[in-house]
């Protein structure tokens, strides 16, 4: 038995907090599979830090980055399935943070895309997009993080709404592109930023 939860969104949606919220709510949890397999975005996403200067992986770079995760998870998958172990507290539960929607909104849909998921879904994986109101958006993805932060986010930007207007646009792509997905996708809203509460919703 193995089943996944796979979390996508925009920067400062919460993706990192709904990701620590599983891992406790997981841990306090009497009706999960025992073992959790947890790999956050660092390595799994399309842009990467590459010695201290952003670098976006090229297509195959990153489908090629996706698969040996998949094949490791395939593979656990078979051999607990080889040893009788059917019970729901001997199976795996694995997130996976950024994945195949990050690749589909820099790459689009692809056959090499759809082959992953194919595999995903065998893998009864389900997908999260995280996102934020029109109103939210200025104070989390602009103001949340400090000085620094928000002259990274402003760089290209005449001004603060078409900041806001460019995070929405993106975050419409990845809506569009939950419905490309073969994976099921349930959106969140994280404007009350209630980590613990959208963790016990997704455990359910």
């Amino acid at each position: 038995m193995i089943q996944g939860l796979i979390i996508e969104g925009m920067s400062t949606a919460g993706k990192t907090s709904v990701l620590s919220a599983l891992k406790k709510a997981h841990g306090q949890a009497a009706n999960v599979p025992r073992t959790m397999i947890a790999l956050s975005e660092h390595y799994s996403q399309v842009l990467h830090d590459d010695h201290g200067e952003p670098r976006r992986l090229q297509q195959e770079e990153h489908l090629n980055l996706m698969q040996p995760h998949i094949n490791y998870l395939e593979h656990l998958f078979l051999w607990s399935g080889s040893l009788g172990h059917s019970k729901l507290s001997n199976g795996a539960f694995y997130i996976l943070e950024r994945f195949h929607l990050n690749h589909r909104a820099a790459f689009g849909d692809s056959a090499e895309i759809k082959a992953l998921e194919r595999r995903l879904s065998g893998l009864n994986a389900q997908c999260v997009l995280l996102t934020l109101s029109p109103e939210t958006v200025e104070s989390r993805y602009i103001e949340s993080r400090g000085e620094g932060w928000k002259s990274y986010v402003m760089q290209g930007h005449s001004s603060v709404s078409k900041a806001v207007q460019h995070f929405l646009e993106a975050q419409e792509n990845l809506r569009k592109c939950a419905g490309q997905s073969l994976i099921p996708t349930v959106e969140i809203q994280t404007d009350d930023a209630e980590w613990d509460k959208y963790a016990q919703q997704l455990l359910m």
